[in-house]
């Protein structure tokens, strides 16, 4: 039986949607349940981490509440470390498509460990100089947190709009296709909510705004997009060069699997 990755995959990604939201949702609970004086965490001294706080409520324990915390940081460090790793390959990518500054250097593939090692060291400084912004000041550090939210959003409606835009004319219709109509109308559903999203999260988190309450979200992803603008004007319009798309050619793949001349 050959694999189906065009079904697969997306069929991976849901199951490890729903597993998290499971988890997570007994997880809250949990949590929730272990608060017995809720002003006292919003008080507590560990305010930075309130789930420690919380923590020490439920066991009431500080050696319980040490192991807790330990569990997750445990969880955490292999997850720091894809970070880093496909951090470092989403630039190596972008660097040989020629779409970053110095793109020559961080396309390099390191010849005895196979790997990009240039552009995953710069990712690490990257991350490590991010990670910095939080002893300076706890306010710019939540606004990056909330960027990323933000901005990882909007890429989502990056790839929604050219469809909505253009009627859908380019869409090849895959196994988990809905149809132009329901699609078209789940697009825009997607694309308001989106919309509503990214302004809500962009909103101060008290009034009346100060410089230490004020929500720089708005900021950070107005600055990057501006960024990114300029450098495509600059110097990527010329010289990224993609992944090329041929919807003639994905049609003749799609219908070559159909008739079963090629592995799904």
């Amino acid at each position: 039986m050959f694999p189906r990755p065009e079904v697969k995959v997306p069929q991976g990604i849901m199951i490890q949607i729903v597993t998290a939201f499971a988890t997570a949702f007994v997880y809250l609970i949990a949590l929730f349940y272990g608060i017995t004086d809720l002003g006292a965490i919003f008080d507590s001294t560990v305010g930075y981490f309130p789930t420690a706080a919380i923590y020490l409520q439920a066991t009431e324990s500080v050696p319980a509440t040490v192991g807790l915390i330990a569990i997750l940081f445990v969880t955490l460090l292999p997850t720091v470390i894809s970070i880093f790793v496909t951090g470092g390959r989403m630039w190596w990518s972008l660097a040989r498509d020629n779409a970053l500054p110095f793109s020559s250097f961080f396309a390099k593939i390191h010849p005895r460990l196979n790997s990009p090692a240039n552009a995953t060291v710069l990712m690490s400084g990257i991350v490590t100089v991010l990670g910095c912004v939080y002893v300076g000041s706890t306010t710019a550090f939540q606004a990056l947190i909330s960027s990323f939210v933000v901005l990882s959003t909007l890429s989502y409606a990056g790839a929604i709009l050219p469809h909505v835009l253009t009627g859908r004319r380019n869409i090849v219709p895959g196994p988990f296709y809905m149809g132009n109509a329901l699609g078209f109308a789940v697009n825009i559903a997607s694309l308001c909510y989106i919309g509503v999203f990214c302004v809500f999260f962009m909103f101060p988190f008290v009034l009346p705004a100060t410089v230490e309450s004020m929500n720089y979200t708005s900021v950070i992803t107005c600055g990057l997009m501006t960024i990114v603008a300029a450098w495509w004007f600059i110097g990527g319009s010329r010289n990224y060069k993609g992944p090329m798309y041929s919807m003639n050619e994905a049609i003749k793949v799609k219908n070559l699997a159909k008739e079963g001349y090629i592995a799904r």
